[in-house]
């Protein structure tokens, strides 16, 4: 019985991070990105900048 449990605790994560990525990637690439309020490219008016890799982490 626990390891139904267990089991099921680990899928529904599991489901719940993929719904909650998939919602971040509608959104677009700096519209998802933890840093979209501080970064540089996200906040220029470039149309060219299409991925959150091209953001400065510091």
């Amino acid at each position: 019985m626990a390891d139904i449990l267990i089991v099921g605790v680990v899928f529904g994560f599991a489901a719940f991070a993929l719904y909650r990525g998939f919602k971040k990637s509608k959104k677009g690439a700096c519209a998802g990105c933890s840093q979209r309020n501080s970064c540089a490219a996200c906040n220029s008016d470039d149309s060219n900048h299409s991925s959150a890799s091209t953001c400065s982490k510091s």
